[in-house]
């Protein structure tokens, strides 16, 4: 079987009623051929991911055409590392994006590993966001301002006053947030973010800026299935308790030599701005703004260069698990 090397993949584009036209304007993404896509209203960018029928697809290489799935299968632990894939099996632990808010998503909260398991045969939805751009008007609701109780949230949400509760911050391009399952949040006002997330689909909805009131833009709202999994409790400041996966924001100066064998698990790169070099063997992978490239567990050491000043990249890899799986995600 032939080794594995650096792998580029075709994204998937999304419509959603909060989208804009920034990922295609400003990061040149396609449309994989779908005529379907409505290129003013594209919410998310999936880069990489693996979600049933939501499969990238290779895009360099002799695995061009293959899914991240099919590639998986055939390569277990030597994409993923083997303690990684000893706890995730044959999923692909992570997704990341590119979200453009253009509009205000909904007010929603992610259920952890241990509900997302009893109810929906899933692994929770941990997501980390690194602030690409921001608009003036942007902001982001994240957690409450004080303790409050379940008959407050579900009166507030019912009544729209729920972001009365809740922190609000005014991101900036280069902020880094961690949204933590059971955290309610939201945001809108012009912003694009790369955001790092479990592999999982789980959102519940609590409120939808009035849009639920509408026949021609209603959403489903899950308030009541919502309120065992919402965390009550004030949050003071964003939290940064990452158990899960580790993120790293690289400002390239220095070439800087990488060895995957130090995480046991695969990389992930994401290139924020500039231009980066990634020398491996005998060839070079280039990775421009907007793009990503996922570096196998079982890999030899390589090399990150930046093309051009200013380079920045965001790392991501797994943080290998200690404890055994619920039998039943296996």
């Amino acid at each position: 079987m032939k080794k594995l090397y650096p792998l580029k993949f075709k994204s998937i584009l999304k419509n959603k009623i909060w989208g804009g036209d920034k990922i295609v304007s400003c990061y040149n993404k396609q449309s994989c051929e779908d005529d379907t896509i409505d290129i003013n209203h594209i919410g998310e960018s999936w880069e990489i991911c693996d979600m049933f029928d939501d499969q990238t697809i290779v895009s360099n290489g002799f695995l061009e055409g293959n899914s991240l799935e099919e590639i998986l299968e055939t390569y277990l632990s030597d994409l993923v590392g083997e303690k990684v894939y000893d706890y995730y099996r044959n999923q692909f632990p992570l997704m990341v994006k590119i979200l453009d808010i253009n509009n205000f998503i909904s007010v929603q909260v992610h259920p952890d590993d241990t509900i997302a398991a009893e109810r929906y045969d899933s692994y929770g939805k941990k997501e980390c966001w690194y602030v690409l751009e921001a608009s003036d008007d942007a902001v982001l609701y994240l957690g409450f301002r004080k303790d409050v109780t379940a008959s407050e949230v579900y009166y507030a949400c019912k009544n729209g006053t729920v972001v009365d509760l809740m922190n609000e911050y005014h991101p900036r391009k280069g902020d880094y947030f961690e949204i933590n399952p059971g955290c309610v949040h939201s945001a809108g006002g012009g912003l694009i973010v790369y955001e790092i997330q479990q592999a999982s689909e789980i959102t519940l909805r609590l409120y939808d800026w009035g849009r639920e009131n509408n026949p021609n833009t209603a959403r489903r709202i899950d308030i009541e299935e919502a309120l065992d999994i919402i965390d009550y409790s004030a949050m003071l400041e964003p939290k940064a308790d990452n158990d899960l996966f580790s993120v790293s924001i690289i400002n390239i100066q220095d070439d800087m030599e990488i060895s995957p064998e130090d995480v046991n698990s695969f990389i992930i790169y994401f290139c924020a701005e500039g231009v980066a070099k990634l020398h491996y063997e005998n060839e070079v992978y280039f990775i421009e703004k907007g793009e990503c490239i996922l570096i196998p567990a079982s890999l030899d050491n390589f090399t990150l260069k930046a093309d051009r000043p200013g380079t920045i990249l965001v790392e991501t890899h797994i943080n290998v698990p200690i404890e055994e799986p619920d039998s039943y995600l296996n």
